[in-house]
């Protein structure tokens, strides 16, 4: 068993993670990708003391701190939570994991195709993180599902893999759009005016299924790995009978990063704080890292540092 179990990888995630594992506790992540929203910023300038960056070298620098300290991370959707003998358990598609105390970062997640054949074939050739599986894909055929600075950044990082990168869009932009001009640039191929309706394979991804919009041409592109890159969407209804939530599905916390369940703490954008920035979701996760070691403190018969709560429902 864990001592913390983080859910999310994005900056509040992964510095929750950093702070935990700096304080000796056992810390393992649980998420679909690294970065988050983050990923959607190419340049990122009010982060203190750190010169412009973008969203993905400052997502990769913390996890890089965390894993220094001994943070593990591991690749997978959380669907339930539950209290268990001891702590807490966080079911994921591929497995289990238990800690004793919990903390929830999950900011807001990839939204999916919602095609046949994707969640069948996701970690088997369906990925929402090129920045964690782009490795596994040298020298592939691999194509990036939407459009905008996430599906630029995936494919720019696939194309320093030796991929032949296609870049799917449903939409058609117009001959001067700046993404249509830098994808190009960077060697991928753009099929725009396409839908996908169907991601398939045999024990791995081979081939995706499109619909050319502008005739109904059924179209065949046989491809080794899928990202789909489609942005980002809140999904706490999993979490709904677990932690107490405001009308719009953020977790409420009070000023220690404490939910209504007691060893469960919150992190980011997730929360009902009003302020959705990189930086105030990094000092949450520092916060609610922090809280979560002095809980574990009261548990083994430490002294915990007292703080008033929140009233909150269970």
């Amino acid at each position: 068993m864990y001592d913390v179990l983080i859910v999310g990888g994005g900056v509040a995630g992964l510095t929750a993670a950093l702070y935990s594992a700096r304080q000796g506790m056992r810390t393992l992540v649980i998420t679909m990708d690294i970065g988050g929203q983050l990923l959607a910023a190419p340049r990122i300038e009010n982060f203190p003391a750190s010169p412009p960056i973008s969203g993905f070298e400052l997502a990769n620098s913390i996890l890089e701190q965390a894993r220094e300290f001994g943070a593990e991370v591991i690749y997978d959707e959380a669907v339930g939570v539950e209290e268990a003998e001891g702590g807490f358990k966080v079911r994921c598609r591929g497995g289990e994991h238990e800690g004793r105390a919990l903390i929830l970062a999950v900011g807001k997640k990839p939204r999916k195709l919602g095609v046949p054949g994707e969640d069948l074939f996701a970690g088997r050739g369906v990925s929402y993180c090129a920045i964690c599986d782009a490795p596994l894909y040298r020298d592939r055929k691999v194509a990036v599902v939407g459009w905008g600075e996430q599906a630029h950044e995936a494919a720019s990082i696939l194309g320093n893999y030796h991929n032949r990168v296609y870049v799917i869009h449903s939409g058609r932009p117009m001959e001067g759009d700046r993404i249509l001009r830098e994808l190009r640039e960077l060697g991928a191929e753009v099929m725009t005016g396409m839908r996908v309706e169907e991601i398939a394979g045999d024990t791995v991804v081979r081939k995706l299924i499109m619909r050319r919009l502008d005739d109904g041409e059924r179209v065949e592109l046989e491809v080794d790995g899928v990202f789909v890159e489609l942005g980002y969407a809140a999904d706490t209804g999993w979490l709904k009978e677990f932690v107490q939530l405001n009308e719009r599905g953020e977790i409420i916390v009070d000023r220690l990063g404490r939910t209504s369940r007691r060893g469960v703490f919150a992190a980011g954008d997730v929360c009902d704080m009003p302020y959705k920035q990189a930086v105030i979701a990094a000092a949450q996760g520092a916060i609610a890292a922090l809280s979560a070691h002095n809980y574990l403190r009261g548990l083994s018969g430490e002294p915990e540092i007292r703080g008033d709560w929140r009233k909150l429902k269970p």
